[in-house]
């Protein structure tokens, strides 16, 4: 067997070993990025019904509540908790800070 073979059987068994390492990677990332979509809609999940339980909490009719006021305070310690993993989660951009802050809202009550 000449050289020339030799070097383009290696340069054949190379491509096609490349093309399948490119269509792996790229399967894997779309999974990825699904699964990143997926955790950043349960962070939203988490904080619309964090701030949904706020506005029951202040209404007139359960205003003291004390089992409404423990499971606030629990909601917003895990919008808190959840916000330290959001961004190791998120493969875009870091989130954006809302305005308003849980922590604050909890003192005008």
């Amino acid at each position: 067997m000449s050289w020339l073979m030799v070097t383009c059987t290696a340069l054949f068994i190379s491509i096609v070993i490349n093309l399948l390492l490119a269509w792996y990677c790229i399967r894997v990332l779309k999974e990825l990025f699904q699964v990143s979509e997926s955790i950043e809609g349960l962070f939203i999940d988490l904080k619309t019904f964090a701030q949904h339980l706020e506005g029951v909490y202040g209404m007139e009719m359960f205003y003291g509540d004390q089992t409404l006021e423990n499971l606030l305070s629990h909601a917003r310690a895990l919008v808190k908790e959840f916000d330290k993993y959001e961004v190791l989660f998120s493969l875009r951009e870091a989130p954006i800070q809302e305005e308003e802050d849980f922590d604050d809202n909890s003192k005008e009550t």
